[in-house]
């Protein structure tokens, strides 16, 4: 699928420059950037915590009923800023 990204002329410049020195195609480099931004940002699946909580057609009743922000919290990436 084909689309168009406008970036500023400095921008373009330095893509062009480091596109040049890897001996990549600017497309290419896009390409990667966004592969690499969605491996770190998509959700790879659902912590299994919370698809034993789900799981389970009365929660309520579990022994070890799930607290949602303790395994919000303990996600490596808790602490990261997004892009």
């Amino acid at each position: 699928m084909n689309f168009s990204v406008h970036l500023d002329d400095e921008t373009v410049d330095r893509l062009n420059q480091a596109a040049a020195r890897v001996g990549l195609t600017r497309n290419r480099v896009i390409t990667l950037a966004v592969q690499d931004w969605l491996a770190h940002n998509e959700e790879k699946d659902w912590p299994a915590a919370l698809k034993r909580h789900f799981g389970n057609p009365a929660p309520e009743l579990a022994e070890d009923t799930l607290d949602f922000q303790a395994w919000r919290e303990a996600l490596p990436e808790a602490a990261q800023v997004r892009w």
